[in-house]
This record gives C-alpha cells, sequence and structure tokens, in this order.
C-alpha cells in the first residue's frame, strides 16, 4: 500500500446483511429518540432491508451464518452505539 491509498475494508453483501440486523437490534434495544412502537417499526424496516439484500444479492447461507458468528464476537458494536448515546453513559459500567 502507498501512502496515497485509503486502507479499505473489503464489503461483502453479508456483512451489510448483518450490519442491518445489527443496527435494528441496537434501535430496538434503545428507543431515546423513538417511542417504543416506532423503534419497532423502525428495526423491522431494517430487518426487512436485510431480507431485500440477502435475497437481491443471493447471499451464500454459509458466509451469513460466519458473518453473524463474528459479529456476534465484535463487542464493539453496542458499546461504541451506547458511548454516543449521552443518555446512556451513565449505565454503560452498570452492566
Amino acid at each position: 500500500m502507498t501512502m496515497t491509498e485509503t486502507p479499505r475494508i473489503a464489503q461483502t453483501p453479508a456483512q451489510a446483511v448483518v450490519f442491518l440486523e445489527t443496527l435494528a437490534g441496537i434501535v430496538e434495544k434503545s428507543p431515546v429518540t423513538y417511542s417504543t412502537t416506532a423503534a419497532a417499526d423502525l428495526a423491522a424496516h431494517l430487518r426487512g432491508m436485510a431480507d431485500a439484500v440477502t435475497t437481491d444479492a443471493h447471499v451464500n447461507p454459509a458466509e451469513l451464518a460466519t458473518t453473524r458468528q463474528y459479529a456476534a464476537l465484535d463487542w464493539q458494536n453496542e458499546t461504541i452505539a451506547v458511548l454516543f448515546a449521552a443518555e446512556h453513559r451513565t449505565t454503560l459500567h452498570a452492566h
């Protein structure tokens, strides 16, 4: 890699699906901006988007399962989301 190249991680449709699923889970668990009903609606919409990507991109089920397993190990997903929400910072260490 040269000094002018931007480092990038290759994105796959499976990663997009898992990102949308993770985002849906965060939205459901933390309806700070939305009502509980609106958070559930948004989460359902995000899951619908994940289903559409899975279908349209013909995501390999084995690759998707492996990507989900790695995402489950990625403790940063929810922690970083919590850090961005000032309302949750006081509860970060309560777990």
